[in-house]
């Protein structure tokens, strides 16, 4: 019985050329308009070569003691920190070919930028903050009693720079995302048609369980929306060269992604029973989760707190196959399974629990 509603509900769904043409054809536009809108900013964010910033501090500071380190450090991200006791920092930076310049007072310090190399300011910046921070918690160890000094130790993985992520890869991938989390559409005439003709009651005659009734439907979304999703990644490129990078692992969590979205949308579907009202609130979540994990700016620049980007699904995936682009691996590979596992299980049984209990209601 299971195979035969795979079959049959397969086989409407892939007639079903609208739902199929929009899933392949909406991230091909949104790629396009988007790689185009942001391709100036997104080249902002390529490497840097090494360059030369110059410094001052002023003696008590927090970090007097932690220079060395601190230059340590800056050799290796490939910034050269020279220091300056004397002078006007906009002079120095003029006069010196310095990317910018630093002045560290005992509680504050000001970076000044060269207009030459805005990239690198940026740089610097970011360098500067990542050692003011270990800084801070030192200078906060050092008043607590009994508690040993340590030297200032700052982590290299973050102060390591991500390769630089073209417009196109970037957006070319996170779209399809984007785009795979609306899979319900493929099912929406089954769905309106099954419950136009009440079919589900019919089935129940049979005795088929609520689980096999689940998957004669979650298996064919899955198996259209990835067709769909498979002839967009083609098109797009072919189009747009974009680059996926680790493509055994990107197509397996694309997968599994399109199997968690399908989960969420039968979900919905069992709960509200409309397919307009579902469609309206998967939309609404997603664009949520897309807003929070960068489907709409880039996570390179997102001023979101931490929190709320771990907490959306599309963030760890995102940025697991962005990385996959531009580096060929991960630290996200793990969290994105995770939650995309979890989605599946949780969302299936809600989805099976909710159809039993409007049975029993209606028996």
């Amino acid at each position: 019985m299971i195979r035969y509603l795979i079959k049959n509900n397969l086989k409407l769904m892939l007639r079903g050329k609208l739902a199929i043409a929009a899933m392949i054809a909406g991230p091909v536009l949104v790629i396009a308009v988007l790689s185009s809108a942001f391709h100036d900013l997104m080249q902002s964010y390529e490497g840097v070569e090494e360059f030369k910033a110059g410094y001052r501090v002023e003696e008590g500071s927090f970090l007097e003691n932690n220079m060395e380190a601190i230059k340590e450090a800056g050799e290796e991200a490939g910034i050269t920190l020279l220091e300056y006791p004397e002078g006007e920092p906009k002079e120095l930076v003029e006069n010196n070919d310095l990317a910018g310049f630093v002045e560290i007072g005992k509680d504050v310090y000001t970076i000044y930028e060269s207009a030459d190399y805005p990239v690198e300011g940026v740089t610097l910046e970011y360098f500067l903050s990542r050692c003011v921070k270990e800084g801070t918690k030192q200078a906060q160890r050092a008043v607590i009693p009994n508690m040993e000094s340590e030297e200032l130790t700052l982590p290299k993985t973050e102060i390591d720079y991500m390769p630089s992520v073209d417009s196109i890869d970037y957006y070319g991938i996170i779209e399809i995302v984007y785009f795979s989390w609306m899979s319900i559409i493929c099912a929406a005439g089954v769905l309106t048609s099954e419950k136009k003709n009440r079919i589900e009651q019919k089935y129940q005659v049979t005795g088929i369980s609520g689980m096999k009734l689940f998957l004669g439907k979650w298996i064919p979304v899955v198996l259209a929306t990835a067709l769909g999703i498979g002839i967009c990644v083609a098109v797009t490129v072919v189009l747009f060269d974009i680059h996926w990078g680790n493509p055994a692992m990107s197509a397996a969590l694309m997968l599994l992604l399109i199997m968690a979205s399908a989960s969420f949308g039968l979900m919905l579907y069992a709960f509200f029973k409309n397919i307009a009202v579902t469609v309206v609130v998967l939309f609404t979540s997603t664009w949520f989760m897309g807003f929070f994990g960068g489907s709409f700016e880039t996570y390179m620049f997102s001023s979101m707190p931490d929190a709320l980007k771990n907490a959306s699904p599309i963030y760890h995936v995102n940025r697991a196959l962005v990385e996959y682009s531009c580096m060929g691996h991960s630290s996200y590979t793990n969290s994105s399974i995770f939650y995309l596992l979890a989605i599946i299980l949780i969302c299936s049984v809600l989805a099976v629990a909710a159809d039993g209990i409007r049975k029993r209601g209606r028996a």
